[in-house]
This record gives C-alpha cells, sequence and structure tokens, in this order.
C-alpha cells in the first residue's frame, strides 16, 4: 500500500492512477484531504469527474490507516504534511482540496505555502471562529469512554441531508468505525485549537462549497470566510439539497465544480 513519510508522520494515499484513470500533461495535480472520521475513501465518488488530472487523496495523520499515538497536533503541523506529501510526490504545484475540518488546514496551506498552492477548494469548511468547543469536548468524552459506534450511528443520519440513501450512510458510517478513538479524540482537539490561518492574507484562488442543508458548517460561517478571503478569485457555491458529506451525497456535482475550478488555473 502507498505511504509517505513527511515530517515523522506516516501518511497512506490513494493515487487515482492506480484505479485506472488517465493523467493529462498540462494538468494541474490534486491533492485532497478529508474531513473529521472520514478517509480518502471519501473523495472515490468525485474522482470520474476529475479525469486527467492526477488525483491524490489521503487519510491524514491520526484517522484511519495513518494512525497517530493519539498526541496533540495543529492545523498547521497537517498543513505542513500536505506539502510534505507533495514534496514526496514532487509536485511543485497543486489543487488542495480539503472538506471539514480540512478546510481550514487547506487554506492554511496557501497562506504557509503561496508559491506551492495552485488553488484552494474548500468544502463544507469549518470556521474557526464559529467551532463550539462544547461539541467536541463531549465527542472527546463519548469516545474516550465508549469506543467510536456512538457516534458511528448516530453520525450518519444527522449530518447528512433529509433525502441521504441509507447506503450513503453506511459508507459514512464504515468509515467513523474504522477510526482509533484517541486520534479522533486529538482531531476534536485540533478543531478546537484551530485559529484563523490569515484569511484577509490569502491570495491564492479560492472556491468554497457549502451544501444548504449542512448543519456542521453553517451557510454563516462558509460566507464569512469567503468575505475574508483576500483572493481576487473567490467564489462560494451553494449545492442544493446537501448535508455536510458533500462527495457522499452529491459527487457528480462537487467533482463538477472542482473540474471547472481547476480549468480556470494555469499550471
Amino acid at each position: 500500500m502507498p505511504y509517505a513519510e513527511v515530517n515523522g508522520h506516516r501518511i497512506h494515499f490513494l493515487d487515482a492512477q492506480d484505479l485506472g484513470y488517465p493523467v493529462e500533461d498540462g494538468k494541474l495535480p490534486i491533492i485532497m484531504s478529508h474531513g473529521l472520521g472520514g478517509s480518502e475513501n471519501y473523495y472515490m465518488p468525485i474522482l470520474p469527474q476529475l479525469v486527467g488530472h492526477r488525483c491524490i487523496a489521503f487519510t491524514t495523520y491520526g484517522s484511519a490507516l495513518s494512525p497517530s499515538k493519539g498526541e496533540s497536533i495543529t492545523a498547521e503541523q497537517l498543513a505542513n504534511d500536505v506539502v510534505g506529501l507533495m514534496d514526496h510526490l514532487k509536485f511543485p504545484k497543486a489543487i488542495v482540496v480539503g472538506h471539514s475540518m480540512a478546510g481550514p488546514i487547506a487554506l492554511t496551506t496557501a497562506a504557509r505555502y503561496p508559491d506551492r498552492t495552485a488553488g484552494v477548494v474548500a468544502v463544507g469548511p469549518t470556521n474557526p471562529a464559529t467551532v463550539t468547543a462544547e461539541v467536541f469536548q463531549g465527542r472527546i468524552k463519548t469516545v474516550l469512554k465508549e469506543g467510536m459506534e456512538p457516534l458511528a450511528n448516530a453520525i450518519p443520519q444527522a449530518a447528512t441531508n433529509a433525502r441521504s440513501t441509507t447506503l450513503q450512510r453506511a459508507i459514512i458510517r464504515e468509515m467513523l468505525l474504522k477510526q482509533d478513538p484517541k486520534s479522533y479524540a486529538a482531531h476534536c482537539e485540533t478543531i478546537v485549537g484551530m485559529k484563523d490561518p490569515g484569511f484577509a492574507n490569502i491570495k491564492t484562488p479560492v472556491l468554497i462549497l457549502a451544501g444548504d442543508e449542512d448543519r456542521s458548517a453553517s451557510m454563516e460561517g462558509c460566507q464569512s470566510i469567503h468575505d475574508q478571503l483576500g483572493s481576487q478569485q473567490k467564489e462560494l457555491k451553494v449545492m442544493k439539497g446537501v448535508g455536510h458529506w458533500h462527495c457522499i451525497e452529491s459527487p457528480e456535482e462537487v467533482g463538477k465544480h472542482i473540474a471547472a475550478f481547476a480549468a480556470g488555473l494555469s499550471s
């Protein structure tokens, strides 16, 4: 299985080429990071829409096949891992996609490494200013006492749109059950400790995708991030009938939005 050792972290990743998706010269690579409780498989449904790009979906250190020791880790360290993986893959520049907690991590990557970040797609990004610490402290208490099953039973329905299928919810449940409780708790602490990475100083092109039924990353929070960005090229697109697990709930729409955004960028 493909692993990369970056910044002392062992990270598992999926290269879409290994699944038979062709790569075309002149198209920017896309590197994708999932949200809390997810894995690289979160992005599997959108890969057919991104044919031609070298797509790398990786499992964040502390999740699923990239387990941690449960130690504290910051958004800045996880942004460093994005660029470390790019170095491993010899990508001088890439489009960085981040879902949920990885949204601000992708934007932190742009803030810290503007020359390496061709563009950012933040999918239902967590807004550091609106994080409710008590919610994540409650999750920490639950998983450390009872394991992942209580959240795996609750989140798939609570965080998706009203018309999500049982198959979609089963996929989310499976991802949650694959998490190590201590590492999941550490990621909850990461979210609580997130800060504004310097939205106003980011000049990289940014696309924000928001679900109108997303109760985890509110429309107001996404709009606030958009309004603070210093980028001249920035856009907030609202996806109708979509909750917080966008790539599972509406993969074709997400993929088409990312493909169109990528087409407007130069390598």
